[in-house]
């Protein structure tokens, strides 16, 4: 990803004539190509077989068109290329650039030698929703979010966590295999002081629940979302797992996306600090002392003297989520 981005960049200093990109072959698909507009936006030129029809897709942030012929500057010589579907972002910020970039490689990775229209027009689709959210509201804090992907980057098994993380703002819980959870709570404070819903400490009958609590400082000298998302990558190798994790930075992030470069988390603290918990031990309200007319409970509770699951040798044998943790 890095390699294609860096091409970018060198294609960016290259001078262009009107109505001209500058190109070069992504280097794991020959065939299709990462290029540069006259105004510095990134561009992808992706070759397409077939006669179907498609529509153009245009978005604030993104712009497909199919089946176009383009002129393109490569190794400093002018070439007019038929059949591609043109991909590009309109947008100057080198974070939302980067991360396009990524996204785009992720997804030729994935793409048959001879991709149709037909099916390149059904992952464009996907592209396209995903960075719509860019203009949407946020659905986790900036904290929030690195601290569940600090859990993904620790663990024994990211691929599993990955598979297991739910962002919906129904969702209660952050990672959830359809038996066992894992909560993720986060303070910026000197206490382990966790904001929890009613609903979070009791869990349907057969399902187990630990909380994994960590402090999250904001820092000038740590890491940001962004270093997380690249260490996962480097230890996740299947493609539709790591499209998973960009989507859901993407969708969790919203309009803070400009901002996550910005602001570092202190990954030594997190480290220091991480712990988990049975939900057994953390203390609540009794579900039957709430009367019928109430809900939507929510409490602060400071876990600094309930035991963690050391303490008390949880058993995590077995739970398949549990064990893909770094406990």
């Amino acid at each position: 990803m890095n390699d294609v981005y860096q091409l970018f960049k060198d294609l960016s200093n290259k001078p262009l004539e009107d109505g001209c990109y500058a190109a070069d072959s992504v280097p794991f698909a020959c065939q299709h190509k990462i290029g540069v507009s006259s105004e510095g936006y990134p561009t992808f030129f992706i070759k397409a077989s077939g006669k179907d029809e498609a529509l153009d897709i245009t978005l604030e942030f993104i712009k497909v068109l199919f089946n176009r012929t383009c002129r393109l500057i490569e190794n400093d010589e002018v070439r007019e290329m038929d059949g591609y579907a043109i991909v590009s972002m309109s947008a100057s910020n080198g974070d939302y650039q980067k991360y396009f970039i990524d996204v785009l490689c992720i997804l030729l990775q994935e793409l048959p030698d001879n991709v149709t229209i037909k099916i390149l027009k059904t992952e464009l689709m996907k592209i396209a929703d995903l960075f719509s959210n860019l203009s949407k509201p946020s659905k986790k804090t900036l904290q929030g979010l690195w601290a569940e992907l600090f859990i993904i980057e620790q663990a024994k098994s990211p691929e599993y966590l990955l598979q297991a993380w739910h962002i919906s703002p129904n969702d209660k819980f952050d990672f959830n295999d359809g038996r066992d959870k894992i909560e993720v709570k986060s303070t910026r404070t000197v206490r382990r002081v966790h904001k929890f819903s009613l609903e979070q400490l009791h869990p349907n009958t057969n399902s187990n629940l630990i909380i994994a609590s960590v402090f999250v400082i904001e820092t000038g000298q740590g890491k940001t979302i962004f270093d997380l998302k690249d260490s996962i990558c480097k230890k996740v190798s299947d493609l539709g797992l790591q499209y998973r994790l960009n989507e859901i930075i993407v969708q969790t992030l919203g309009f803070d996306f400009d901002k996550v470069n910005d602001i570092s988390f202190d990954y030594q603290q997190a480290l220091d600090t991480l712990t988990f918990y049975d939900f057994r031990d953390i203390p609540t309200i009794a579900i039957e002392s709430i009367p019928e007319s109430i809900s939507n409970i929510h409490f602060d509770c400071d876990l600094s003297a309930v035991q963690t699951i050391y303490d008390k040798h949880f058993d995590i044998s077995g739970s398949s989520l549990f064990k893909s943790i770094q406990i």
